[in-house]
């Protein structure tokens, strides 16, 4: 499902960053890095694998085309990123 429009994992970050008056910023990790890290952290091999190539699929684009998907199962149009990050902050649910 997807929003009335694709961002990045940097945009995404910079939005939440914004919204929630921290500093936070999206670094991009080697994706054999990232596998070791995550299986550090007690993720199974395979888990941390699978994670990683979605991941990475999505950084790269896949998954950018719009769907109706959200529309379709909440019967109303999808919420901008920035309308849900908003919202949570000001919710306070990142504090």
């Amino acid at each position: 499902m997807t929003g009335p429009r694709a961002i990045s994992f940097g945009a995404a970050v910079g939005l939440i960053a914004r919204a929630t008056g921290r500093t936070i910023r999206h670094v991009d990790v080697d994706p054999a890095a990232f596998i070791e890290r995550q299986v550090a952290a007690g993720a199974a091999p395979d888990v941390a694998r699978l994670l990683t190539e979605l991941l990475v699929s999505l950084a790269n684009g896949s998954g950018a085309a719009l769907s109706d998907g959200v529309e379709r199962a909440l019967g109303r149009p999808p919420r901008a990123f920035e309308t849900f990050v908003t919202e949570t902050a000001t919710a306070g649910h990142w504090n």
